[in-house]
């Protein structure tokens, strides 16, 4: 007799399984982007997972991904004419990012990183990670289930103040109240801050959420950069998501000097009834056709080259 548990982890293993082939299988496809990608285009989001042998993940972490390391990346920038990219630290790695740091240098100078620290980092670790192309330090307050903006301020402030010394940005992953509740702070912090998937605003309705016009404003300052990524975070309308172009189009007028583009591949997920120990399938998701949606939220190629190329120049030092 097969029991839930056992149900749920075979098939949670066959989609993770298929998954990936699909990830690792995508720069063979005949299919290219439909526009002409410039040179030095850059995907600014995207996560490598080593083996867990090897590199273990965090006891309390919300879910674990399966195995995707260098070679799958590599042909997920081929697939999509890319040269450039920001590997970013994910939760379930905690403090420690040996895995993003090594898979950035053996990307080589094409690559940048994200980390995350806490108190226990010293001066001397921070200077090393920025020699091995770390760039920024990432506040994943979703993920942790930060919600209560006092608290995020706390932390904000005083991780700028600890950066500020290293040239890094602070990216955050945040509620879009959240990020209306410490826009204050924001404009007085002495480091640039990124926001991750278009500032937690959903696309259907964006017009009447209340933490639009602060975040707008935050981008016309300069203050902040904010990410076109994680397209399904914000919308349900696959494939295509028609209901973003408008919210993409909005951001971009409002300041394309501070927008930036990624494709937060390989989509890590969390399903109800898998245990946080158990491997959970990535998302299955269409890079290729989501990417070729840029021209339509982008149609000034000017613009297109700022967020693709000029942007990521800026933030990550390439």
């Amino acid at each position: 007799m097969i029991t839930r548990r056992r149900f749920i982890g075979n098939a949670a293993a066959l989609l993770a399984s298929s998954a990936l082939s699909s990830v690792e299988s995508f720069a063979e496809s005949k299919l290219k982007p439909n526009f002409d990608v410039p040179i030095g285009a850059c995907d600014c989001h995207i996560h490598v997972i080593g083996p867990q042998a090897q590199y273990p993940m965090v006891s309390d972490r919300v879910y674990t991904p399966p195995e995707c390391g260098v070679p799958a990346l590599k042909q997920h920038l081929k697939g999509l004419n890319l040269s450039r990219v920001v590997l970013i630290q994910p939760s379930f790695y905690g403090t420690d990012n040996t895995f993003q740091l090594l898979s950035t240098q053996e990307m080589g100078n094409s690559a940048r990183a994200v980390i995350v620290i806490d108190e226990k980092t010293t001066d001397q670790e921070l200077a090393k990670m920025v020699s091995m192309g770390a760039r920024g330090v990432r506040m994943n307050l979703s993920t942790s289930g930060i919600f209560d903006a006092e608290v995020a301020r706390k932390q904000l402030v005083q991780l700028a103040q600890r950066i500020k010394d290293f040239d890094l940005h602070i990216q955050i992953y945040a509620s879009a109240k959240v990020i209306a509740g410490i826009a204050n702070s924001i404009y007085t912090l002495p480091v640039p801050v990124v926001f991750d998937h278009f500032a937690s605003i959903k696309a259907a309705g964006f017009e009447k959420q209340i933490e639009l016009p602060v975040i707008l404003d935050l981008a016309k300052s300069g203050k902040i950069y904010i990410k076109l990524s994680g397209i399904y975070r914000i919308s349900n309308a696959s494939p295509d998501y028609s209901e973003v172009k408008d919210l993409a189009q909005l951001f971009v007028e409002t300041n394309p000097d501070r927008m930036l583009w990624a494709s937060d591949w390989p989509h890590t997920n969390t399903l109800p009834g898998i245990p946080a120990m158990q491997i959970t399938p990535y998302r299955i998701v269409d890079d290729l056709r989501i990417f070729n949606l840029l021209p339509e939220w982008i149609p000034n190629r000017q613009n297109l080259l700022k967020v693709l190329v000029s942007n990521p120049e800026r933030l990550y030092r390439f």
